[in-house]
């Protein structure tokens, strides 16, 4: 007894599945609750449209650089000379000197602008005494301007101190304020040509 109904029991479970009998209806679409579980592949946009290996690919030519005129040219090397460059701080100097006798500034002010273009004069002097430059015209005149200024600075002192005693007649007559007037004027002339010669040399 207990086989046959072992065997109906079996014999209706058979039935109920193979005759696709079950749950009908519609069922709740649960897809949001558990999108958080879906592994996501994003697809990146490229940056660069890919080279197509049927277009023409742009072509370079190598660099040159054994070439030396290219490479000055490209890289720009400077081609300023040390000579040049100490012209260059000389013609402030000079220059300074020049405003200074515009404005009539004081002995002081002369004699230290007029030391410093004699020290830059003696630095050069000794830098290229081996070198072309010291025979451009630009170093000639900057060494007989140094001369000068230290000629009118001595004598722009020296007549402070003399003028009291000395009379106008005989060697009384080089300090006083006319020659010392006349000097300036020259040197000033002197000045200006000296820097004319130095700006053109650059």
């Amino acid at each position: 007894m207990k086989k046959i109904f072992k065997k109906l029991i079996f014999l209706f479970v058979c039935i109920v599945l193979c005759s696709g009998a079950g749950y009908k209806g519609t069922l709740p679409n649960i897809n949001q609750q558990f999108e958080y579980k879906v592994p996501k592949t994003e697809v990146t946009k490229g940056l660069y449209k890919p080279i197509d290996d049927t277009e023409k690919k742009p072509t370079f030519k190598k660099v040159p650089r054994e070439n030396q005129a290219y490479i000055d040219i490209i890289l720009k090397k400077d081609k300023t000379s040390p000579y040049i460059n100490d012209l260059n701080d000389v013609i402030l100097i000079l220059e300074k000197m020049q405003k200074c006798i515009e404005k009539n500034g004081s002995i002081q002010k002369f004699n230290a602008i007029a030391s410093s273009i004699i020290d830059h004069a003696d630095y050069m002097s000794k830098k290229y005494e081996n070198s072309p430059e010291r025979y451009y015209i630009s170093f000639a005149k900057l060494q007989n301007i140094a001369q000068q200024a230290r000629a009118l600075a001595t004598l722009r002192c020296e007549s402070q101190v003399y003028i009291k005693y000395l009379t106008y007649q005989g060697e009384g007559q080089m300090y006083s304020q006319q020659n010392i007037d006349r000097q300036i004027q020259i040197f000033e002339n002197e000045l200006d040509n000296a820097i004319r010669i130095m700006k053109d040399s650059r």
